[in-house]
């Protein structure tokens, strides 16, 4: 059993050490129709993306391991487990009152942000990720507010894991709103570009 363990803290390692570091490049789409801004927040470690509805309002995602993001079991057993297993994974939202600009989200929103980015995408791509976001919230039985992260949380369907984490899965967000991103990061660091 240790030297299954110790191979999966070795190959967690070397995978940390070839896509965890760096920045990865967000290149919105370049003449969206309808444009709409979303807004990336880097908090450090994790990510989390807001997008607007159409009442004016905002709705905040972010997505992490149940036990360690959700529930606040920090400890080192829980974070080696969220790494090196497929653990339950979590969605996290908030409804944030608007307006659609990066000043009211840095007001609204209780946790660091170490960097925002603000970015133009199609309004009908934004739409239908939010759409399928909320439909998951709603269908949901069991919702856990956890106000040291301003999140409520669901249980996702999908494991959380090193190839799947909060950067990893909003990278793919931003696939499906359009965007170009260089790579599925496993570390927090962007950087917005113009399309060339």
């Amino acid at each position: 059993m240790f030297r299954v363990i110790r191979r999966a803290c070795v190959a967690t390692l070397l995978l940390l050490l070839l896509t965890g570091c760096g920045t990865t490049r967000i290149v919105p789409p370049p003449d969206p129709r309808d444009p709409v801004a979303v807004f990336v927040l880097d908090h450090g470690r994790h990510t989390s993306l807001v997008l607007p509805a159409p009442d004016g309002s905002l709705r905040r995602y972010a997505y992490g391991d149940w036990r360690y993001y959700a529930e606040r079991d920090t400890s080192t057993a829980s974070g080696l487990a969220a790494l090196l297993w497929s653990t339950q994974g979590a969605l996290g939202y908030r409804v944030l009152p608007g307006p659609a600009t990066a000043e009211a989200v840095r007001s609204q929103v209780r946790v660091v942000i170490v960097e925002l980015h603000s970015l133009n995408v199609e309004r009908e791509r934004v739409e239908r990720l939010r759409r399928r976001l909320d439909a998951r919230i709603a269908e949901a039985e069991h919702h856990l507010k956890t106000p040291e992260v301003d999140l409520t949380f669901i249980p996702y369907p999908t494991g959380y894991h090193l190839g799947h984490n909060s950067n990893q899965l909003l990278a793919d967000w931003l696939v499906e709103l359009g965007c170009e991103v260089s790579r599925r990061p496993v570390r927090a660091g962007w950087r917005v570009e113009t399309a060339r």
